[in-house]
């Protein structure tokens, strides 16, 4: 069954139907002010931009639901959110770097790559906000992720391989957040 919209409260009962972690949810709360705050003034100064704010919202609120399953919950998200019957939430919420993670096994999977702006925006908010709901830099969450999950060798060796496309997404939305002159 496929939805056209949901509201921002009917997300924030569906990430808690999956997510019964207060931290998480948190942390997801705060992703969400972050990237709708980033997609207005993105808007705001480029309004030939294609870019629903509020769908960003919504989005970032989700991209941590798929840590409700085993295995990446990145692509957990994604699948989660089609079978909910949101396929235009789902293809903006897949964040961080699966792609990575799939290469070094061996799959190829482009479709884990961000190409819309509202799925860049998530990801970036997901990178300035810790997993205490803090704000904090992209190279301070890079390296807060490298110290926690040090034992997940396979997954460290992706973020490595991520870090250049990373920042350069973030140096494409920081020249975007910045005003025309």
């Amino acid at each position: 069954m496929e939805r056209n919209e949901i509201s921002y409260s009917q997300a924030l009962e569906l990430l808690k139907k999956y997510v019964p972690d207060k931290k998480t949810i948190y942390h997801s709360e705060r992703c969400a002010e972050v990237a709708y705050a980033m997609a207005l003034r993105i808007r705001k100064n480029h309004p030939e931009n294609p870019l629903d704010p509020e769908k960003v919202r919504i989005g970032a609120l989700l991209h941590d639901i798929g840590k409700a399953l085993p295995g990446e919950h990145e692509i957990n998200s994604v699948e989660i959110l089609k079978k909910e019957g949101y396929p235009q939430i789902a293809e903006i919420v897949c964040h961080s770097y699966p792609y990575e993670i799939l290469l070094l096994r061996g799959i190829e999977r482009p479709e884990y790559l961000p190409t819309s702006l509202e799925n860049k925006i998530v990801i970036y908010a997901d990178y300035l906000i810790d997993p205490d709901g803090n704000s904090t830099t992209m190279e301070e969450r890079i390296q807060e992720i490298k110290t926690r999950k040090k034992d997940q060798v396979q997954r460290m060796q992706a973020l490595t391989l991520a870090e250049p496309r990373l920042y350069k997404l973030r140096d494409e939305l920081e020249a975007l957040l910045k005003e025309r002159t």
